[in-house]
């Protein structure tokens, strides 16, 4: 009995050792929505106090900031030291049931601005409440946004509109910004043709995209200035004006690698060390293809979101 009561007390022991914090907080209020943000919390904080948000995917439609999609995240991150913050944002594509080109563009359009909106509002809750708390300090030049999917769309639309003064971009300090972006299967809308950095230059950032992907495009879709700009066609603008990435580029998949973050955290470490941390200008094109991966989701479309449960 003395040996079973040792016994259970080192596994009680053992499990609070390894065992997760959570923290959640009400981070916003907007229209009937109420907004939390789940705060994982390290056992023992990286030097650099660096925060990793994450921004889960689902068209817009679904998702939960507590799904499986963020788990492998915040278990793999929290024991590098981060605290990662995964949160909610409305969902502006639910309930849709007409997608007719012209009504998908505005509403799309419409999920995306509240998605990136709602980031926007995370950030500055966290710069306020959770700088300096008892149990971690942050460092604001040290948050790293992270998404896949819609979630990839919505840190790449943050950035796009921290750089630009758009949305509520006003609420957060004017000198803050983002260390780096990464983005799974991402794109930006833009009503001013491919997207323009005017007032700062983009954070370093991670593209990882299938060059078959129909569902978040690839490339480009616009009817002139209005449209949906892919990986590729960001990379191009990137190029041209010196900004620091790593793009991978995954020939014939399809949208399937929004996904694949859980599978290439080396990858991520090794933009946020080598582009993020010491040297934001470094520019990386790689083409990634692995002959045991199978093509899926290459022919899924907006479209055919309204198949999708809701």
């Amino acid at each position: 009995m003395k040996r079973l009561l040792i016994l259970l007390t080192s596994f009680s022991c053992l499990f609070s050792v390894f065992a997760q914090e959570k923290e959640t907080y009400l981070y916003a209020q907007k229209d009937t929505h109420k907004l939390y943000m789940d705060v994982y919390v390290p056992q023992v904080q990286n030097d650099r106090k660096a925060c990793l948000f994450f921004v889960f995917g689902g068209g817009f439609i679904g998702g939960k900031r507590d799904d499986n999609q963020v788990q492998k995240v915040k278990k793999y991150y929290t024991d590098q030291g981060y605290v990662v913050i995964a949160i909610d944002y409305r969902l502006g594509m639910h309930g849709q049931k007409n997608f007719s080109a012209l009504a998908s563009v505005k509403r799309f359009d419409q999920s995306i601005q509240m998605a990136a909106e709602d980031l926007i509002s995370a950030i500055d809750y966290t710069l306020k409440n959770l700088l300096d708390t008892k149990k971690y300090k942050l460092d604001p030049n040290h948050f790293i946004l992270m998404g896949s999917s819609a979630g990839a769309i919505a840190v790449l639309q943050t950035d796009y509109a921290l750089c630009n003064g758009y949305y509520n971009s006003a609420i957060l300090p004017a000198s803050f910004r983002p260390a780096g972006v990464i983005s799974y299967a991402g794109a930006i809308f833009s009503h001013h043709g491919r997207p323009k950095y005017k007032l700062h230059s983009p954070a370093p950032t991670l593209f990882c995209h299938g060059t078959d992907d129909k569902l978040v495009i690839y490339k480009q879709t616009n009817v002139f200035n209005l449209g949906l700009f892919g990986t590729n066609s960001i990379v191009k603008g990137f190029k041209k004006n010196g900004y620091g990435h790593h793009v991978r580029r995954y020939p014939g998949l399809g949208h399937q690698v929004a996904g694949f973050y859980n599978d290439e955290f080396p990858v991520i470490d090794q933009f946020i060390e080598e582009i993020v941390f010491k040297n934001p200008k470094l520019q990386i094109d790689e083409t990634y293809y692995n002959p045991d991966t199978k093509p899926m989701w290459n022919n899924f479309r907006v479209r055919d979101l309204k198949t999708v449960k809701q």
